[in-house]
């Protein structure tokens, strides 16, 4: 019966025993059941749908999707093929000392450059880079930090008015010109010198708080987020802040700082009001006890108040900072006292000069 699984007799005439379904899949994929070593598990030792599977799991040829094009474009038979890939993986490389005619191949190369590397789920890989050296760092103090340090957030709205009108007048008057990020740096320096709690790190079972104030600036350098340290930044004026921060922003950048012009920090400044980030937080750069994370000034409705007690909505240059503390040295309170006080500077920016 045609329906029926193969008799011994059958094979003696170049047949095998193999069930319908397992011949109409074998048929499907292209394979030649008589001249193929494929074991039967069925009945009588039979070729099941089972076994055409295993065997085609099994004897699966990889190939790059370019390779696969090149070889149907150019009727290639890949079966045969050695591949040089990984896991025997047939590359387009591997293709190109097969004679095949010339047009051809120049069609072929004028659209295929290079083999594209897949993910195992099939997506196109741009280009592996590997987990080490300044990046790997980084990631791993963050999650030190992150999962370490309970973090705690507040923010507030600033106007800065007054700062860009101080800021122009100053810039006009000499030829270094200071940034935004100098006259929060300044104001940075000043709170600290007022909430000395928060300017201090938590090492094993002590709480140290510093005299000393070291600011750092977060900067994004060719190598990776690095934050210079404004030494002794306590001791300088806005300028000497300005001047010597912009040192240190240029070799970061450079990638020219030296361990100790990025270590030491006790407090740190991240500014991307730059890049037009309206808002956002911090991860603490440990073992320090707070950041401050800077965003971008947009204009904005702003309510004003005169000495009448009348309102009237104008539009104002508005900042949002957002300070990130470290809850388990710094509470609820010192936090709001601390970016509440940075505000009022930013607000009150001629304090900044003295």
């Amino acid at each position: 019966m045609a329906d029926t699984i193969l008799t011994d007799a059958s094979r003696a005439t170049g047949m095998v025993k193999i069930t319908p379904r397992a011949r109409r899949v074998a048929k499907e994929k292209g394979l030649d059941v008589k001249t193929l070593n494929i074991l039967g598990t069925g009945y009588q030792g039979g070729i099941s749908e089972k076994d055409i599977l295993n065997y085609l799991a099994s004897n699966k040829v990889r190939v790059s999707p370019i390779a696969r094009r090149i070889a149907k474009e150019q009727g290639i038979e890949i079966d045969g093929i050695t591949g040089s890939g990984v896991h025997g993986k047939i590359m387009k490389r591997d293709l190109v000392s097969i004679p095949v005619e010339t047009d051809t191949v120049e069609a072929v190369a004028a659209t295929v450059q290079t083999d594209a590397q897949y993910s195992p789920d099939g997506k196109e890989i741009l280009e592996v880079i590997p987990y080490s050296g300044v990046r790997r760092i980084i990631g791993e103090r963050l999650s030190q930090s992150k999962f370490t340090s309970p973090h705690l957030y507040f923010t507030q709205k600033v106007n800065l008015e007054k700062l860009l009108d101080l800021r122009k007048q100053i810039n006009e008057a000499q030829d270094k010109k200071t940034s935004v990020t100098d006259y929060i740096a300044r104001a940075c320096v000043i709170t600290l010198q007022k909430y000395p709690d928060m300017n201090s790190t938590l090492a094993g079972e002590q709480i140290i708080k510093y005299k000393t104030i070291n600011l750092g600036i977060a900067v994004a350098a060719p190598s990776g987020l690095i934050v210079p340290v404004v030494k002794n930044a306590g001791k300088k004026s806005l300028l000497e802040i300005s001047k010597d921060s912009g040192v240190l922003i240029d070799k970061a950048r450079e990638g020219k700082l030296s361990p100790d012009e990025y270590s030491g920090g006790t407090f740190t400044v991240s500014n991307l009001g730059m890049f037009g980030i309206e808002n956002f937080t911090a991860i603490i750069n440990p073992p320090e006890a707070g950041i401050l994370a800077v965003s971008a000034t947009k204009d904005e409705p702003f309510v004003e108040t005169d000495e009448n007690g009348n309102k009237t909505i104008t539009i104002k240059p508005m900042m949002n900072i957002t300070l990130s503390v470290d809850h388990r040295i710094i509470d609820g309170l010192l936090a709001a006292q601390v970016v509440t006080e940075i505000k009022r500077l930013l607000e009150n920016p001629i304090e900044l000069l003295i």
